[in-house]
């Protein structure tokens, strides 16, 4: 239902980022990583009061001190004194964090389904026979056809490979990973096969995670030191 609602917004940035897409995953997933920490770094820059944040921090670190220092000397009642308003004042630091927060969540709500439709494509599969299924993977402006053969166990075929779950498949220059596949009912197409871009490879395979990380873990690798960055930058905290 979501992803319907969205679908015109995810042909316009199909269409704004092809020439970004076909550049490779590394790189447009690259940029997007830094254009989106620059934007929540500027949101917070332009929403936040940054000397009443800075004003409030310098006091929580102060009651912190006077906390630390009475648990030290066994002075409950001061200790819980300063515990108070160490609360007080955290809860108006989040009421001054509530404006960014909620912009920042807005334009993760716009961008972030199509990064993952992008990254971790639905392809829908129409049934040719018993077994076996046909449908298209669209990415970066270019389409392949895929197929796949439902028999003893899912296998899936590209035009120069071949993989079954939980197994790489090279399609379109990019190496995905065979998440899933489930057949349907009522809907347009008859099944659908789940497809995971891998990013960095890993020695070990991780619960939850697998042999590699995918486009949401390089992205969280990317954003977190980029943040800290430009928020710097910006004199942002």
């Amino acid at each position: 239902m979501v992803f319907q609602l969205l679908a015109p917004l995810f042909s316009f940035y199909d269409s704004v980022f092809q020439p970004l897409l076909a550049a490779g995953p590394y790189v447009s997933l690259g940029f997007f990583s830094a254009a989106l920490a620059a934007l929540f770094a500027v949101i917070y820059w332009f929403l936040l009061d940054v000397e009443r944040a800075d004003e409030i921090k310098d006091k929580l670190n102060k009651y912190q001190d006077k906390m630390k220092e009475a648990r030290e000397n066994d002075n409950d009642d001061e200790a819980s004194k300063h515990l108070k308003k160490t609360l007080q004042l955290n809860q108006k630091f989040m009421m001054l964090n509530i404006k960014p927060m909620l912009a920042t969540i807005v334009f993760v709500g716009l961008f972030f389904p199509w990064l993952g439709n992008t990254y971790a494509p639905n392809v829908d599969m129409n049934q040719t026979d018993n077994s076996t299924f046909t449908g298209q993977l669209q990415y970066a402006g270019n389409t392949q056809e895929l197929k796949v053969s439902n028999e003893s166990s899912v296998l899936v075929e590209s035009s120069n490979s071949t993989a079954g779950i939980k197994e790489d498949i090279e399609v379109l220059d990019v190496r995905w990973q065979v998440a899933g596949f489930q057949s349907l009912q009522g809907e347009n197409s008859d099944a659908r096969l789940k497809l995971n871009a891998e990013f960095v490879p890993l020695p070990v395979s991780l619960p939850f995670v697998g042999n590699a990380l995918n486009w949401l873990g390089f992205y969280f690798i990317l954003i977190m030191p980029l943040t800290y960055v430009f928020r710097k930058l910006l004199g942002v905290q």
